[in-house]
């Protein structure tokens, strides 16, 4: 199963990387995120762990991950090691006029029994949509310049 998806955010890439890419207010602008947090120790990086509680298809489920490639600002990965799904996550950022362009691309495949139940075009179809949906807010919050950390609080 492959998925992928870009948006252009009138905003600098360092911005768009760092808003993007945080594990902690990540919560914020992607709905299928119930919680992430940061499980190892140390600035983040290769090697980065971290548990997200994810609520797809009606189901929650957590999920740990590793990243294995992080170039700030244009490259961020990581890996599902364990959880509903066995995918990889590729955030790619490139300057877009006087934007960047992000894009996310996924590649994985159902790891959980449940979501192998499911026809993998309606697992697509819900991954697709709500991608899109999230990375619209990540636009319209960082090109009206909400404050993450007070949504963060509230």
């Amino acid at each position: 199963m492959k998925m992928e998806h870009s948006v252009v955010i009138e905003r600098p890439i360092d911005e768009v990387f760092e808003l993007a890419t945080c594990l902690r207010r990540c919560v914020v602008w992607r709905s299928a995120l119930l919680t992430s947090t940061k499980t190892s120790d140390g600035p983040v990086g290769v090697g980065t762990t971290f548990d997200q509680e994810v609520r797809m298809l009606g189901k929650s489920r957590t999920n740990t991950a590793v990243i294995t490639e992080y170039q700030p600002p244009r490259r961020f990965v990581y890996k599902h090691v364990s959880g509903m799904s066995a995918y990889e996550a590729r955030f790619l950022f490139e300057p877009a006029g006087n934007g960047t362009r992000f894009t996310v691309d996924l590649e994985g495949e159902p790891a959980s029994l449940w979501l192998k139940m499911v026809p993998e075009s309606l697992v697509l179809r819900q991954i697709r949509d709500t991608i899109t949906a999230e990375m619209d807010t990540l636009k319209m919050m960082m090109e009206n310049e909400v404050d993450l950390e007070a949504a963060l609080a509230a």
